[in-house]
């Protein structure tokens, strides 16, 4: 349900500001959304004791670009209509509007499998070519003994498991025996 308020206030948002300052607003969301981690951040944003205004002030001071009128007066509208709790949900969705307009989306590469530098690049490009825009890929090392690439914002994942892969081959020798 939160992820579909955000999309209308992200959509009125795209309507108010041109694309070099949706960028610019994109990164000021992220900044204030890494902040919601925070459990004295969340006391301030939640008290009631705190007025919409002061609330205003004290998020437009974390972030750069903080004397941008038309972002103090959306966070303003968040605050009076108690939804600054949906700042995570919004910045998630601006940066997917981004990456829709730019043609341009991450992903991640995880495993226990280490991968040069030429075979990453190879991984971006034929995703890139497959789905027709640019992928960019992250590696992280886990515990998955495989290879699994997510790109969440297209909805794809795909994985290798070398203990499914065990698992299969044992069966096929034993229904051949």
């Amino acid at each position: 349900m939160r992820e579909i308020v955000a999309k209308k206030y992200v959509k009125a948002l795209i309507l108010a500001f041109n694309a070099n300052e949706i960028d610019k607003v994109s990164d000021e969301f992220s900044k204030l959304a890494s902040a919601f981690s925070i459990s004295k951040f969340n006391f301030i944003i939640d008290s009631p004791m705190i007025d919409a205004k002061s609330k205003v002030e004290f998020l437009l001071s974390l972030v750069d670009d903080g004397k941008n009128e038309k972002l103090a007066n959306f966070l303003m509208l968040l605050s009076h209509r108690d939804r600054l709790h949906l700042i995570p949900e919004i910045s998630k969705e601006l940066e997917y509007q981004k990456a829709l307009r730019d043609a341009k989306f991450k992903g991640i590469i995880s495993g226990n499998i280490d991968l040069s530098p030429a075979q990453k690049s190879e991984l971006e490009d034929k995703f890139s070519k497959k789905f027709n825009v640019k992928v960019e890929l992250e590696t992280v090392k886990n515990e998955f003994n495989g290879i699994k690439i997510e790109l969440d914002d297209l909805g794809v994942e795909v994985s290798f498991s070398i203990d499914r892969l065990k698992a299969q081959m044992s069966e096929y020798i034993l229904k051949v025996i």
